[in-house]
């Protein structure tokens, strides 16, 4: 699939627009042969011989290291018991996209109230920008604040009316990459 550029008011850019929940904190999991859950970032750990095959659900390749959110829930092949391990982490943000032209976006749990969307080598510098809107996470207003490990990341924060990182969000998130 070719790379699409959006062209607004004489600017040219890629885009990701999606929908977050997260609830929960830091806990990785792993699992193997389970339906897979449609907007979750989920994680080869291994693939012993490449026999399993995910990029039917959302994966770019096969190979063991591989981020990707799954948009579907049964890969073309799990292969054999005891050499394919999927990971994941019920605190990192589940996400439905809306729009994607920037390419295979993966989401993490950074610390409490911390989430990365990561994608290597492609927030450009000085060229990415983000709007983040949030909801209550039921304990008093949540900010977001942005900030980014570009080129690889753009992390999201949250925090409570105190000032305290809090998990559990809502939030809309929408990043542009400029030409």
């Amino acid at each position: 699939m070719g790379t699409k550029y959006i062209t607004s008011s004489n600017n040219t850019y890629k885009v990701y627009t999606a929908l977050l929940t997260q609830s929960g904190g830091d806990n990785v999991q792993s699992m193997y042969g389970l339906p897979l859950v449609i907007g979750t970032t989920y994680v080869i750990n291994n693939n012993i011989g490449g026999i399993a095959d995910f990029t039917n659900v959302g994966a770019p390749n096969n190979n063991a290291g591989t981020y990707f959110v799954a948009t579907g829930t049964t890969p073309n092949n799990w292969g054999v018991v005891g050499d394919v391990d999927l990971g994941y982490n019920t605190g990192a943000p589940v996400v439905t996209v809306l729009e994607n032209t920037i390419g295979d976006v993966y989401w993490v749990y950074y610390g409490l109230g911390v989430y990365t969307a990561n994608l290597n080598g492609s927030f450009l510098v000085d060229k990415t920008i983000s709007f983040i809107t949030g909801n209550s996470a039921g304990d008093g207003w949540v900010f977001f604040t942005d900030y980014s490990f570009l080129p690889n990341a753009l992390g999201l924060s949250q925090y409570d009316s105190t000032g305290s990182s809090v998990d559990n969000c809502i939030c809309q998130i929408e990043i542009r990459v400029y030409e």
